[in-house]
């Protein structure tokens, strides 16, 4: 099995027991730092790859290699700061003091106030916003482990969304018939709980990876050029959560893109093709 398909089932088995898990995770990757509920402080002096957190503001003083990502918090670039990628607030704002050097893109996303005003109610909506949240901030992070994979997988959606499609729909349709082959041969029942975790696995990735695509043509109609990654995928996804308000056709646009994502990333074989 790919060294990258153990990486990211090993990252889902850490995220389904509980998001919690990931509050105080520091160095996660070549010194980068997620935090989650927490504040984010790089002092002056201090330098790191990437900077990722949720719910929490990062206050930035020294050197940032990449990108610096906040979900529901504020990014304040001190005027010692030097952040080599871009700065990124999901549910925030980007405050960039005289003298801070930021070499990338300075980006707020806002959430639609509609999502929290009107439907069920706010207590469903704080749940259904704090459900996506928790889900951005997993995809970011696949993001910035799977960077080069999740691209292979987007670029064949992008350029063979029938084929992507036709063979998704094939992959979906066999998950029952391999369950109940698996239940049959008796030996392979014990490897139906790793059976299920491969296809969650496929699943997300697809959908990370055709949330990409979408916040690409996004900012494309809106002749928004070369962004990070991070910022398409987070951009693909939000607009994938306000399209699923809309009475049975967000439904059946977020499933077409979730099966031409696992078709994608069954061809592919999880982009390492």
């Amino acid at each position: 099995m790919p060294k990258r398909i153990v990486a990211l089932l090993i990252t889902l088995l850490l995220f389904v027991p509980s998001f919690a898990a990931l509050k105080g995770l520091e160095n996660l990757s070549d010194n980068s730092i997620v935090k989650v509920g927490e504040n984010v402080d790089v002092p002056e002096g201090v330098e790191t790859k990437a900077v990722v957190a949720v719910g929490g503001t990062v206050t930035i003083a020294g050197r940032v290699k990449e990108d610096v990502v906040t979900v529901g918090g504020d990014i304040i670039l001190k005027k010692t700061a030097v952040v080599n990628g871009s700065a990124v607030a999901v549910g925030g704002k980007v405050e960039k003091e005289a003298g801070a050097t930021l070499k990338g893109e300075l980006t707020e996303i806002k959430f639609p106030a509609a999502i929290i005003t009107k439907g069920l109610g706010f207590g469903l909506a704080l749940i259904s916003v704090l459900s996506f949240i928790s889900f951005l901030v997993f995809a970011l992070i696949i993001v910035a482990f799977f960077v080069k994979p999740l691209g292979v997988v987007s670029y064949y959606v992008e350029k063979l969304p029938g084929h992507a499609l036709l063979w998704g729909v094939l992959a979906a349709f066999l998950i029952i018939p391999a369950i109940v082959m698996m239940v049959l041969s008796i030996i392979g029942i014990p490897f139906i709980p790793l059976f299920f975790i491969i296809i969650a696995s496929a699943f997300i990735f697809g959908y990370v990876a055709s949330s990409q695509l979408i916040g690409k043509v996004v900012l494309r109609t809106v002749r928004v050029y070369n962004k990070p990654i991070m910022f398409e995928t987070a951009v693909g996804l939000i607009a994938l959560y306000v399209i699923g308000f809309l009475p049975v056709f967000g439904f059946i646009i977020k499933g077409l893109f979730s099966i031409m994502g696992l078709g994608a990333v069954f061809v592919t074989r999880f982009g390492s093709k």
